[in-house]
């Protein structure tokens, strides 16, 4: 639509007429400041919507892509209509375009790729099984948890990740899993959860989670969530949001202050594992529970074990006191959980 502003889309069927019938819907906007200072209530000031072109210099009334809306009357708000075209069933857009990112959120890549980029010369992957998702959408009343459902029971989610010789090169066809990294604010909370601390943020009630952050004004408290790729909404494309891995995030999690207090944090996973009573096995099985949801294979006990049992020396050469050994030897298995693939990544 960006391009039909000035002319008329050289390979889509959109028109100037389309983005200034588009844009009509919001020439009747009103500003007006409120007792609250920096606040500003937005209304519709009475009068009849319409954009002019440019070009022809023709007023427009508002209508939707492709669609008529009827005549709207000067009392009433033209985006009460725009809303209700945009979620109603005859809209061909909005329910490709949900159930597109939704099956982007859970395999990593679309049925139409870019996500935000739904246009007649980029056509989906597998065309029937979106318009299959499309129906069960809107034949459902738009029910988001449907749709999940109807996306996680599929026998593509539940291929394996792991690659054979005949899917080892296939990254559209969903032949197999592609395990994705965490987004940055679940893999905040997952760290969160594995050390046992909490992540505090200006202006919201204590352990309030990443997830929850109410705008992206915060990813300034957080180095973390920058790191790993939190969009500022600085645009609406949606590949502000980082995905993918990078060198950076490797140091954030070797070297960063933030990991090591969560790590260190007085009463936390890895200072009452140490102080606790129960038998080194039980603690690595917990340690595993709570990172992979799966207790320790064999080898990966041993390993483990052994090396919570392993001495500690200073600089210097001597001997570390138990205690504090002990606590140094389950911060760092707990770090060394933390930047595994399996913990970093949905497989």
């Amino acid at each position: 639509m960006q391009c039909a502003q000035c002319h008329h889309h050289p390979f889509e069927r959109w028109s100037q007429d389309d983005y200034y019938s588009l844009a009509a819907f919001f020439t009747q906007i009103g500003r007006k400041p409120t007792s609250t200072r920096g606040e500003d209530m937005i209304f519709h000031k009475r009068g009849i919507a319409g954009a002019t072109n440019i070009k022809t210099g023709k007023v427009l009334k508002p209508a939707a892509l492709g669609d008529a809306i009827g005549d709207i009357k000067p009392d009433e708000d033209p985006r009460l209509k725009l809303a209700d075209w945009m979620s109603s069933p005859g809209n061909p857009f909005f329910a490709k375009s949900l159930v597109n990112r939704y099956w982007k959120h859970f395999f990593r890549r679309g049925l139409i790729e870019p996500e935000d980029d739904i246009r007649d010369t980029n056509p989906p992957t597998n065309p029937e099984l979106l318009a299959a998702l499309e129906d069960h959408f809107v034949s459902s009343g738009y029910d988001l948890k449907s749709l999940i459902r109807e996306i996680t029971r599929s026998s593509a989610y539940q291929l394996s990740e792991m690659p054979n010789e005949y899917n080892l090169a296939d990254q559209q066809n969903y032949s197999r899993y592609y395990p994705r990294r965490l987004q940055a604010e679940v893999l905040l909370d997952a760290v969160d959860d594995l050390t046992g601390s909490r992540t505090d943020f200006p202006n919201l009630p204590p352990g309030t989670r990443a997830i929850a952050l109410p705008d992206n004004s915060y990813n300034r408290a957080s180095p973390f969530l920058k790191v790993f790729g939190r969009p500022d909404n600085a645009s609406v494309c949606e590949c502000e949001r980082t995905q993918s891995s990078s060198l950076a995030q490797s140091l954030h999690l070797m070297n960063a202050g933030d990991v090591k207090a969560k790590l260190s944090k007085a009463g936390g996973r890895a200072d009452q594992l140490a102080k606790s009573e129960s038998e080194p096995q039980k603690k690595v099985e917990e340690l595993y529970l709570a990172a992979f949801s799966r207790l320790p294979r064999s080898e990966e006990l041993a390993v483990a074990l052994d090396f919570l049992n392993e001495p500690r020396v200073d600089a210097a050469g001597n001997a570390v006191d138990p205690k504090k050994a002990a606590t140094e030897n389950m911060q760092d298995l707990i770090w060394a959980l933390i930047n595994t693939k399996e913990f970093l990544f949905n497989h």
